[in-house]
């Protein structure tokens, strides 16, 4: 699919969901990831991301994300080791989970997964990336996610590009 094309799906689906309760947020995570093309890269650093979940469906519930990453590689340089724009879906949202002990609210599991195109701006590559979030807890103004690993697929030679774990994400809506 071309990338106009993944651009334009994204922006009907923004314009054709309503803006209702709490739907827009902004998020801070840390992640660390290996660049498995030629000699060992690695970078690690904070993540920014931004997103829109329109809805709160029990199941399969679908929000837009960006994202960008921050940080240092292996050299102590400073890089922007990725962008991602894609679709987070929550598999399901149950209030029967052991991990209540950790919030004095309710709180609900949400495990996640997360489909994203991803451009690197310092190799000009771009990739299909995966991401897992099996530890994903949602308040009514918060998503915390823990431990969350990914995968990227190289779009023109079809290979693993990288892979890493975003260690902790903490997202906060603000609109009403």
């Amino acid at each position: 699919m071309k990338k106009s094309t993944i651009l334009c799906m994204l922006l009907l689906f923004l314009l054709s969901t309503p803006l209702l309760s709490r739907s827009l947020g902004y998020g801070l995570g840390y992640y660390g990831e290996e660049i498995m093309d030629g000699p060992e890269r690695m970078s690690s650093g904070v993540e920014v991301s931004l997103a829109y979940q329109p809805w709160l469906l029990e199941y399969g519930n679908p929000s837009l994300v960006g994202k960008v990453a921050f940080g240092t590689d292996q050299d102590k340089e400073w890089v922007i080791p990725y962008l991602q724009a894609g679709l987070n879906i929550d598999l399901v949202r149950t209030m029967n989970h052991p991990f209540n002990v950790i919030a004095h609210n309710v709180i609900a599991y949400t495990p996640a997964i997360g489909l994203f195109y991803q451009m690197d701006p310092m190799r000009e590559s771009s990739s299909f990336t995966v991401e897992m979030s099996p530890l994903k807890l949602s308040q009514k103004d918060f998503w915390y996610e823990f431990f969350s690993p990914f995968i990227s697929f190289n779009l023109d030679e079809g290979v693993v590009d990288s892979w890493g774990i975003t260690l902790v994400r903490y997202t906060y809506f603000v609109t009403k």
